[in-house]
C-alpha cells in the first residue's frame, strides 16, 4: 500500500493544481513532507484526509483564513457558528444578485424596445413619470453625475437622463442640435430625491401624445424619425401642442447613436 503521494499525484487525484497545494501549504493549512533524498514534496494519508476537509469547506466558499482556524483552533460549536455567519454572507450576496438580475432584465428590455420600436409611431395617453430640467449640454450632464451618482451605477436606470425640445423649434427644425436636458423618475423611484426636490418635478399634462423611439448622434440637421412623426401628424390632422420630452434608453457606440423614447403632446 502506498503510504505517501507526491504533489503531482495529489493534484491529479483531487483535480487541483500543484500551485493550489503550495498555496495551502504557505497559508498554514496543509503541511507537506520533503524527501530527504531528492527534496520532493509528498503527502501522507493524514494530509489527504485533511485536504478533503479543506476542499469541502472551500466548496462552500469559506475563506482560507477561516479554514485555517477550522483545522487548527476551532471546536465543533465554533465551526457551526462560523458556517452560520458564512450563510448570512451568502444570503446577502443572493439579495444583491437578485437585484442585479432585475437590473439586467430591465436594461435588456430597453435595448429590445429600441430594436423593435425605432420609428414606430403610436398615439398614447400621458406617461406617469415626472421630470425636471437642469440646463444645456454638456455641462448639465457633468452636474447630474456629480449630484446623483451613488455607490454603483444602477442609479442611471432609475434617474433617467431626459431632454426637451420646445414644440415650435421641433416643427421648424426636427433635430437634436439644441436641447434642454434634465432628469426624470418613475413614481417608484421618487424616493431617491429629497422632498424639496420632489416638489420641483413636473408631470406631463393629460392629453394625447405621439410616442416613438428615436436614435440620434445630436449632429444631424434633420432626424428622420422626427420628420416622419411630423408628417404623420400632418396627414392625420393633428398638431404639436407641447414640447418633445425624451427619456434616454440605450446607446450604440459603434454607430455613435443614443436612443430615446419620446412623447409629443398633441392638440
Amino acid at each position: 500500500m502506498n503510504v505517501r503521494w507526491t504533489i503531482g499525484e495529489v493534484a491529479e487525484l483531487f483535480d487541483i493544481s500543484t500551485d493550489t497545494l503550495r498555496y495551502y501549504e504557505k497559508s498554514g493549512l496543509l503541511a507537506a513532507h520533503k524527501s530527504s533524498t531528492n527534496g520532493y514534496r509528498y503527502y501522507s494519508y493524514n494530509e489527504l484526509v485533511l485536504l478533503m476537509d479543506i476542499l469541502f469547506f472551500r466548496n462552500m466558499e469559506v475563506p482560507v483564513a477561516d479554514i485555517r482556524q477550522v483545522v487548527t483552533q476551532m471546536d465543533i460549536g465554533e465551526i457551526k457558528n462560523m458556517l452560520y455567519e458564512n450563510e448570512r454572507v451568502v444570503e446577502a450576496r443572493i439579495r444583491v444578485l437578485i437585484e442585479l438580475k432585475k437590473l439586467i432584465a430591465q436594461v435588456a428590455a430597453q435595448y429590445k424596445l429600441c430594436e423593435e420600436r425605432l420609428g414606430v409611431l403610436s398615439i398614447v395617453s400621458a406617461p406617469t413619470f415626472k421630470y425636471k430640467l437642469l440646463g444645456m449640454q454638456p455641462d448639465d450632464l457633468i452636474g447630474m453625475i456629480r449630484k446623483y451618482k451613488k455607490t454603483d451605477w444602477s442609479w442611471m436606470n432609475n434617474i433617467r437622463y431626459t431632454l426637451l425640445i420646445p414644440g415650435e423649434e421641433l416643427v421648424q427644425q426636427p433635430n437634436f442640435l439644441s436641447v434642454e436636458t434634465g432628469i426624470s423618475l418613475d413614481e417608484e423611484h421618487l424616493c431617491l430625491l429629497d422632498e424639496e426636490e420632489q416638489q420641483e418635478l413636473t408631470s406631463l399634462q393629460e392629453r394625447d401624445y405621439l410616442y416613438t423611439i428615436v436614435a440620434t448622434n445630436y449632429l444631424e440637421q434633420e432626424n428622420t424619425v422626427l420628420t416622419k412623426a411630423l408628417h404623420y401628424l400632418q396627414e392625420n390632422g393633428r398638431q404639436v401642442a407641447t414640447a418633445l420630452i425624451g427619456r434616454y434608453m440605450a446607446s450604440s457606440h459603434k454607430d455613435s447613436l443614443d436612443y430615446y423614447e419620446i412623447w409629443i403632446g398633441l392638440k
